[in-house]
C-alpha cells in the first residue's frame, strides 16, 4: 500500500483540496493499492476544510462529505511513501525526513501559495493549481504501477 500525504500549515486550504482531488482521480481511473491524506504543520486539531476550499472543490466537480483538520506528527511521516509540501519552505521545515517533496518538485508544478484570507478567486485559482498538480501525481503513480 502507497501513502501519500500533502501537507499545507493548518490543514483546511490547499493540502484538503489536494487531497479530496487526488483521491476522486485514483478512484475515477480504478488505481489501487494507494491511500491519500493530509495534515498540517500548526492546525487546530478537527477544524473542518476552509468554506472557500470546500465551495473551489466543488466548483471544480470534487465531492466530498466531510472533513477534519490533523496535525502531522512524526510517525505518519515515517509511515508514508510520499510526503507532498504545498511550499519548499515547508519541505525544509520537515527536512530531516528523506521521503518529504515539495509539490514544485513535481514536474510542471511551482508553490502553492495559501489562499487564507483571500476572496473565493484566489481559492479557486489555488485549486485549480493543485488540480494540475494532482493530475501529474497521478501520472506517474499509474506509470508506476505499469512499471515505466
Amino acid at each position: 500500500m502507497k501513502k501519500i500525504i500533502f501537507v499545507c500549515t493548518g490543514n483546511t486550504c490547499r493540502s484538503p483540496m489536494a487531497e479530496i482531488m487526488l483521491k476522486a482521480m485514483i478512484k475515477n481511473d480504478g488505481i489501487e493499492g494507494v491511500r491519500v491524506s493530509s495534515a498540517g504543520l500548526a492546525v487546530g486539531e478537527g477544524d473542518k476544510i476552509n468554506k472557500n476550499s470546500a465551495k473551489a472543490v466543488r466548483k471544480l466537480g470534487y465531492k466530498f462529505s466531510s472533513f477534519k483538520s490533523k496535525q502531522l506528527t512524526a510517525q505518519m511521516v515515517k509511515k508514508a511513501t510520499v510526503v507532498i509540501t504545498m511550499t519548499a519552505e515547508q519541505k525544509r521545515y520537515l527536512s530531516a525526513f528523506e521521503n518529504v517533496m515539495s509539490i514544485s518538485e513535481i514536474e510542471g508544478c511551482k508553490d502553492v501559495s495559501d489562499p487564507y484570507g483571500l476572496d473565493e478567486t484566489a481559492y479557486f485559482n489555488t485549486a485549480i493549481q493543485i488540480e494540475q498538480a494532482c493530475k501529474a501525481i497521478k501520472d506517474k503513480i499509474v506509470k508506476l504501477q505499469k512499471g515505466e
